[in-house]
């Protein structure tokens, strides 16, 4: 009796194993099975078990199991701040992101898993991908801002500008200096010195922004400073065009 005991719950356990395994495998294409195991949710495979021994995983950022030490899914892809275990704060330390990054990449780029299973190379690949977009995004202060922005529940569309005419004055003012600066190099330099600064200013009053939870304030802020990234561009633009590649 405690031999069949014993092997009715072996096969249990592989029965429970088996249906995880075809939850997993449909939830990697994009599939929606009507049942769930515990450890998949709203259509899509959690993150807290290890997707190949079933082992727990914590809450913070795990790139191999601690138990079979295979590659795992990131926790986190939404939440870029997350992804490289940052606070969420619009003052980011870039030299603290760019090694995180690095570090991140050495261990996950797909060319180093070329040899394991397609499971791993498909994991590598998409966390890879998701590596870069992510610092892409954290990396430059408007596109941080933006994330940012969404994280807290906002959104700057395309469009959006700002009710401060004294600003858009200074913004029609700095437009004309750069057309009349258009082929002097020295002038274009000296234009992009002042965009620089105004935008190192609004940057500042967005983290204040972001800090004291004035979503709206941070906003208006992140629309100002697309302003003088989008002047910034075609200055540098200019510049190339003009062969200062400085």
């Amino acid at each position: 009796m405690a031999q069949n005991l014993t092997k009715n719950s072996s096969r249990l356990v592989q029965g429970i194993w088996n249906i995880n395994r075809y939850f997993f495998d449909n939830c990697r294409r994009n599939k929606s099975p009507n049942l769930k195991p515990a450890y998949v949710t709203s259509k899509r495979c959690s993150t807290n078990i290890c997707w190949k021994c079933g082992a727990h995983r914590e809450d913070a950022p795990q790139v191999f199991c601690d138990k079979c030490n295979v590659i795992q899914r990131p926790h986190q892809q939404e939440n870029y701040f997350k992804v490289f275990d940052l606070d969420e704060n619009f003052d980011v330390d870039r030299q603290i992101l760019r090694n995180r990054f690095r570090k991140l990449q050495s261990l996950l780029h797909p060319d180093k898993f070329s040899n394991r299973s397609s499971e791993e190379q498909q994991i590598s690949a998409d966390y890879s991908s998701l590596l870069n977009k992510a610092y892409s995004n954290l990396n430059v202060p408007l596109k941080r801002a933006e994330h940012l922005l969404k994280l807290r529940g906002g959104s700057v569309g395309e469009s959006q500008t700002v009710d401060d005419p004294e600003f858009l004055i200074e913004i029609m003012s700095l437009n004309e200096e750069m057309e009349e600066a258009s082929t002097n190099i020295e002038k274009l330099k000296d234009l992009n010195k002042k965009n620089r600064a105004q935008s190192e200013s609004i940057s500042k009053a967005i983290d204040e922004n972001f800090k004291n939870n004035d979503i709206s304030k941070a906003k208006e802020n992140v629309i100002k400073l697309k302003y003088f990234n989008s002047l910034s561009n075609r200055i540098n633009g200019r510049l190339r065009e003009l062969g200062d590649t400085d």
